[in-house]
């Protein structure tokens, strides 16, 4: 049996996350079958739902619902009883030598559990689910095969402020996103700013019944992406939400925004009003509030990045040939030294 953690919902205005009637007895499951554990290996807190993830586990508690984890077992054996799937990011097995992480077959979604979980969403679930920086090619996951299969590519790239790389440590580096980059209506009520740590990029497949629910800064928050050895200065998706048939998905590139642990920003700006704003529109049945939204993401989405005059597209990207090749080796050698391209364990630098 999952491991559960039911919690009476607070009365209005006793916390941080109101109460929310409509959500309630509704189960959400989150998974703890692919790696996540894992984490704990770097000597860090794991990302499972009693620990970085405690904050997202509340504040689901005080919308009424209930909440239990996979405890290691078949995600698919507990789907049939679940409304909202939460999947912190998978990893694989810690390398303390060389600082990276080893691809383990037990921590890998199974094709059979990717078919249970796109079946889950037909049949009108919900998912909520994270990836890491650098995408699959850092953590050894396959979140990419999943997150394609709704039309949505995760980028082996990460999002990072190069201004802040020499003076502040690659873990506690952060960006912010006003809510002029927050696309969706009801994803920003409330909210001015949402701040991020390192983060991948979505791209989104031409047809796809989705559309992104943040967009990086571009600029000087640049996203490098370490397969293509690209650099590219654009504002790119962080976040997507989306429909597969009867069900919702929400998909992003980092956890921070929502963690709770020595990382975490949910304390931080607005980024727990966006976190509720997020959870009501994948939990809520027929919400009136989120009615143009549900209706609109009935067709398939289009959007557009801003637009850059010509000589900034010629700008916006920069590869590992030809003029770019020095540009590309020279961020490479940065990113290595300050610690960015490693999995960084707690024993090596905090006290």
């Amino acid at each position: 049996m999952p491991i559960q953690f039911p919690i009476k919902p607070p009365s209005a205005g006793s916390g941080l996350l109101a109460a929310e009637p409509s959500c309630a007895r509704k189960t959400v499951l989150f998974d703890a079958t692919h790696g996540q554990a894992n984490w704990s290996q770097t000597g860090f807190s794991s990302r499972e739902m009693h620990s970085n993830f405690a904050g997202v586990m509340q504040a689901l508690c005080r919308m009424g619902c209930t909440c239990t984890t996979t405890n290691e077992k078949p995600v698919g054996r507990f789907l049939a009883r679940t409304r909202l799937l939460v999947i912190p990011p998978p990893t694989g097995r810690y390398h303390p030598r060389k600082e990276c992480w080893l691809a383990e077959r037990a921590s890998l979604f199974t094709a059979e559990e990717i078919q249970d979980i796109l079946s889950f969403l037909r049949d009108g679930g919900r998912l909520l689910a994270f990836a890491y920086r650098f995408g699959d090619s850092f953590t050894q996951a396959n979140l990419h095969d999943l997150f394609a299969a709704l039309g949505c590519i995760l980028n082996n790239d990460a999002v990072v402020d190069i201004t802040m790389l020499r003076t502040t440590h690659p873990l506690r580096t952060c960006f912010e996103t006003p809510d002029d980059l927050l696309p969706l209506t009801w994803s920003r009520a409330g909210v001015e700013r949402v701040r991020w740590r390192s983060m991948a990029t979505f791209l989104i497949l031409p047809g796809t019944t989705a559309q992104p629910i943040a967009l990086s800064p571009g600029g000087r928050c640049i996203s490098f992406d370490r397969t293509l050895r690209r650099i590219s200065f654009d504002s790119r998706p962080i976040g997507v939400a989306g429909l597969h048939h009867q069900g919702r998905f929400a998909l992003f590139g980092g956890p921070h925004p929502f963690e709770t642990g020595t990382f975490g920003l949910l304390g931080d700006v607005g980024n727990a009003r966006f976190l509720k704003n997020t959870l009501q529109w994948l939990l809520e049945d027929n919400p009136a509030d989120l009615t143009p939204l549900r209706l609109t993401m009935a067709e398939p989405m289009r959007w557009h990045a801003p637009v850059l005059d010509g000589r900034g597209r010629a700008f916006s990207h920069l590869e590992a040939n030809g003029g770019g090749q020095a540009t590309v080796t020279t961020l490479e050698r940065l990113l290595r030294k300050t610690g960015v391209l490693k999995a960084l364990s707690r024993a090596k630098w905090m006290p």
